[in-house]
């Protein structure tokens, strides 16, 4: 009988951890089989690539295989169309994780980095044993690690030791924009494959949102936005002291007391929550259409959120109840990660 996944730390991961995580797989594809999600290596996959049957003709798209163009399609209405095939068993998998500077943050369960790291794993070794060639990208705000797809456990465990490199790095407190990661998945994973893109999406500025919706068009690309409740709503009923590393009082909200490195900010007056929700809700809409446009998917993770039903709604394409926005679980300091 497999054991539930122990999460060791709630702000970093090991190598030791994620290879451990594979006996999660066993309780994840029970959990999958009982919600009727059907993703076994033998069957053939729903989504669209260069395969071996037919499936329909739609509208060139950037990226898509010249060699697959249909010219009596393209003939006939003077616009190109490519022709789409029910993709072969094996396929490449792509997990991307962010490991930027918003990444190392939370309130409840575990950093953002941490979830989306275990998430990733889990997923990863799921692919791993549905034959699957996994590999991805590992992304600081000054660092990247581009894994190539591989067969067996080769490509996922070159993703780990990634992983653990990113978890030494010290966050600048600086998040790079989204897009330049976004620009680089759009040369390294090829149409018909499969992302998995796990982040909270800051920085997610005009140009991520063209790549998402353009370039990325001809990739099945779930997008897993790792969310803490601060993210989200600020507390009602009394003000938030929030530490932050190398700041110094004087500004608008900020207690002048220098406790060392650390400082303290006051947060939580009521035109700061709604302001605060505002934006958070702009800029999950502004995701959504990119996204949509794309014909790509978002699944909202919570930190609190129990891991293997994390991972099931992750690979079950978010059926499930959406996560809560509240949870008695103990609370993280929200501090960067020390280096």
């Amino acid at each position: 009988m497999s054991r539930q996944p122990v999460s060791v730390s709630p702000v970093a991961t090991s190598l030791d951890e994620l290879v451990g995580l594979r006996d999660g797989v066993v309780a994840l594809q029970r959990r999958l089989r009982r919600s009727a999600a059907t993703r076994a290596g033998s069957a053939a996959s729903r989504r669209l690539g260069r395969g071996l049957d037919f499936a329909e003709v739609r509208e060139y798209q950037p990226g898509d295989d010249v060699r697959m163009i249909d010219w009596n399609v393209t003939a006939r209405t003077r616009r190109p169309h490519t022709k789409l095939f029910v993709e072969e068993l094996e396929r490449p998998v792509h997990l991307v994780i962010d490991a930027r500077s918003s990444m190392r943050f939370a309130t409840r369960g575990a950093y953002k980095s941490v979830i989306a790291t275990r998430l990733a794993s889990l997923v990863g070794w799921a692919a791993v044993a549905a034959h699957d060639r996994v590999g991805g990208l590992v992304f600081c705000d000054d660092w990247h690690a581009e894994i190539r797809p591989d067969s067996g456990r080769r490509g996922l465990m070159g993703l780990f030791r990634a992983i653990v490199q990113a978890q030494r790095r010290a966050p600048d407190g600086a998040t790079a924009p989204l897009s330049r990661t976004l620009e680089r998945l759009g040369s390294v994973a090829h149409p018909g494959c499969s992302i998995y893109l796990f982040s909270d999406f800051a920085g997610f500025d005009e140009r991520a949102a063209s790549l998402l919706g353009g370039r990325l068009a001809s990739r099945q690309l779930t997008a897993v936005q790792v969310l803490d409740p601060l993210d989200r709503d600020l507390p009602a009923g009394r003000p938030l002291k929030v530490a932050t590393r190398g700041s110094r009082g004087g500004a608008d909200g900020v207690d002048g007391a220098d406790e060392g490195a650390w400082t303290s900010v006051r947060i939580g007056a009521t035109l700061q929550r709604v302001r605060h929700r505002a934006r958070f809700v702009e800029e999950r809409d502004r995701l959504d259409v990119a996204l949509a446009r794309g014909r790509h998917r978002r699944i909202e993770i919570d930190t609190a959120a129990e891991l293997l039903d994390s991972a099931r709604r992750v690979l079950s394409g978010g059926e499930g109840a959406r996560p809560a926005t509240g949870s008695s679980a103990a609370p993280v300091a929200p501090v960067p990660a020390a280096s």
